[in-house]
């Protein structure tokens, strides 16, 4: 291998390196692929070129497809492997075939050959691959995961001595921490390894607090501490995003768009948040369903997303949703589309168990205090352990979901936090000033959602339950 300080060197693994070249050659518990979870600088591309040479020399007629996020990536792994193959004994050594030694690829005459690209649906669809070696598997782009793993990853699972080797250093909780995680579970054909920092010699406290004085706590977390964080300013802090776990839905409705992970329970107190959309196929429509123990156990029980819906229609959703869920009330946000919403369900459907939380009109307004209002109850309930998050979209919306002015909390990027606005405004009818304490607005709901018109009156600010 060739190191910036001592240049070219015979390279000499590491107890933990070696550890992980053996899980590549025959990894256990039956499994046959492998999910590799890796702090920064570990010598993970060396550790994989090892085991990539050792696998096309000495197997005929293989197929090794070495891809990553960018084609450069892609290269330098088939750069380092060539280099080890020429710094090989020459009894060692594999005759090269007239397809040769080219910057894509390498051909031995046993038949066997190495062939890079990028992570896309059509990178490797016409090649029979023996072995698939994926670099940096969660830094690619996440509209190509879908493409490229229903492409690409059947048809490798579909043989029987095929295997697949996805390395990767952590970004956010997304494709791969979800590959990592089932693994870890147990609920997927990988065997997950996970390398710490401190396993490389001469790592020490010392080292860790250079790297955080230098770049902060939030780059120590995410390069070196393998943590699978979201932006470096969430709502909701990393330590808490990672103790989330998602379940599967127990039951789906309206094509799967309508997810349920516990049944609607007789008696039970249930609180809808809603947020409306256009409908156009950018932002969705969505909706939360928590179902209410106590003032500090809450738990996600249904959630509704869909982007091409528009509000007429999303209404009759909202309806039909509360009714299954013992009519619970609706808090929804005003602010454009969810005002046509809102006058379809009060109006022309009379269903009436909207929240008001408005001097005028129905349903909350957003605006910057109402909105960080909302954030600041869900990060105490999720900080706090109050609530229990089951949807996995949910949960990847939170880790993206981050400060991007002072006191103001949007997605990062392109990413999407639909669902967590709907989450927040359900939230924020649990936990408001405008009650004399939790136990009160409990009462309003049991109380057959009813108050006395006075009541409202005397305090218009007030949070009430519109009902005939």
């Amino acid at each position: 291998m060739v190191t910036i300080d001592e240049g070219e060197i015979i390279i000499k693994l590491y107890d933990f390196q070696k550890k992980i070249v053996k899980v590549f050659l025959n990894p256990p518990d039956n499994k046959r692929h492998v999910c590799l979870l890796s702090s920064r600088q570990v010598g993970k591309t060396t550790i994989a070129s090892i085991y990539i040479l050792h696998y096309i020399l000495f197997n005929s007629d293989k197929t090794v497809g070495v891809l990553a996020n960018k084609e450069d990536t892609a290269s330098e792994v088939l750069r380092r492997i060539k280099l080890a193959y020429l710094n090989l004994p020459y009894f060692l050594q594999q005759g090269i075939s007239d397809a040769g030694w080219n910057i894509k690829s390498l051909h031995l005459e046993n038949g066997s050959k190495i062939v890079t690209g990028t992570t896309s649906s059509s990178s490797i669809r016409s090649k029979s691959i023996s072995l698939l070696y994926v670099d940096e598997y969660a830094h690619i782009q996440e509209h190509l995961v879908k493409e490229f793993t229903e492409s690409v990853f059947p048809t490798i699972y579909s043989r029987k001595t095929s295997k697949i080797i996805i390395v990767s250093t952590p970004k956010g909780l997304n494709h791969f921490h979800d590959v990592y995680t089932k693994a870890v579970k147990g609920k997927n054909s990988f065997f997950p390894i996970k390398v710490n920092w401190w396993e490389v010699p001469g790592r020490d406290n010392e080292f860790k607090q250079g790297i955080i004085e230098n770049f902060g706590m939030q780059h120590w977390k995410q390069e070196y501490g393998a943590d699978f964080l979201g932006s470096s300013s969430t709502l909701i802090d990393s330590e808490f995003l990672q103790r989330l776990n998602y379940i599967e839905p127990v039951l789906t409705k309206y094509g799967f768009l309508l997810k349920l992970y516990k049944l609607p329970e007789e008696g039970q107190l249930y609180i809808i948040g809603v947020d409306a959309s256009k409908g156009i196929g950018k932002d969705s429509a969505t909706l939360q369903v928590l179902k209410v123990n106590s003032e500090r156990d809450v738990e996600q029980v249904a959630v509704y997303s869909n982007n091409k819906i528009e509000p007429y229609q999303f209404a009759q959703v909202v309806i039909e949703v509360s009714k299954l869920y013992n009519e619970a009330p609706l808090m929804i946000e005003n602010n454009g589309e969810g005002s046509q919403v809102i006058d379809a369900i009060w109006h022309q459907f009379e269903y009436d168990k909207i929240i008001n939380y408005e001097k005028k009109g129905l349903g909350i307004r957003s605006s910057v205090k109402t909105k960080l209002a909302g954030c600041l109850i869900l990060k105490r309930y999720i900080e706090n352990g109050w609530i229990q998050i089951n949807d996995k979209e949910t949960i990847k919306q939170l880790t993206f979901f981050e400060e991007k002015k002072p006191n103001i909390f949007k997605a990062v990027g392109t990413q999407n936090d639909d669902l967590v606005t709907s989450l927040y405004w359900a939230i924020y009818f649990l936990q408001t000033n405008q009650y004399d304490g939790y136990g009160n607005a409990i009462r309003a709901i049991e109380d057959r959602f009813k108050i006395n018109q006075k009541d409202i009156e005397d305090d218009p600010g007030g949070i009430c339950i519109i009902d005939d």
